[in-house]
């Protein structure tokens, strides 16, 4: 979204956020459940050479890893793979933060 108008990203940035539409019932008709997500985190060697979009539900408490063109990834592996090692990243940066 940007300015709450829907697009195309080209990539995403910190802060852009992906809107996540599904049908939370099984008929073709039945209306879309949306939530959005915010990009939280960009993971690479650096921003500049980010592969892979961390992003954060705060509505219903959930991650998302999308790549850096806010396609959700779907091998669920490489995902929990890219989200353990953000978490591990933001517990290790907060317990430096108490010291």
């Amino acid at each position: 979204m940007d300015n709450g108008s829907p697009h195309t990203a080209t990539r995403v940035e910190l802060e852009d956020t992906i809107v996540v539409a599904s049908r939370l019932e099984q008929p073709p008709d039945a209306p879309l459940h949306e939530l959005e997500f915010e990009v939280v985190a960009l993971i690479g060697e650096d921003e500049a050479d980010a592969k892979y979009a961390v992003c954060y539900c705060e509505s219903a408490d959930e991650f998302l890893v999308a790549d850096i063109f806010g396609r959700i990834i779907e091998d669920d592996a490489l995902a929990q793979e890219v989200l353990n090692g953000f978490l591990e990243h933001a517990d290790d940066a907060q317990a430096g933060d108490v010291s």
